[in-house]
């Protein structure tokens, strides 16, 4: 399973850091980390997801962020640090967040 945590780097951002391995044996936790990152995410503050940790993921990992994407509604969500094999998998089994404005991508 992996980790996360949460910081506020800036008044308008929050930072949600994931790593390590995300499976469906996580995928409750990972929801709790995007309910938490959410939480603080009220109003005009941003939501930046650092994957550069990550390992490994599922297809859980995805549906958690489709699901977060959707969630958050007029508020942005920026995912960043991508790992290619991550990249890799979402391309693979066709990803493409349309609640996420096109951010999750290569070189984002």
């Amino acid at each position: 399973m992996g980790e996360w945590a949460i910081s506020a780097p800036e008044p308008t951002t929050r930072l949600l850091k994931l790593s390590g391995r995300w499976g469906v044996e996580g995928a409750e936790e990972l929801h709790q980390a995007f309910t938490r990152a959410l939480e603080q995410s009220a109003g005009d503050v941003a939501l930046h997801v650092d994957l550069e940790g990550l390992e490994d993921v599922d297809l859980t990992f995805f549906q958690v962020l489709d699901s977060a994407a959707k969630t958050i509604g007029s508020n942005e969500l920026h995912f960043m640090n991508i790992p290619e094999n991550v990249m890799t998998k979402a391309e693979w089994i066709g990803f493409t967040p349309r609640h996420v404005t096109g951010i999750f991508r290569k070189g984002a």
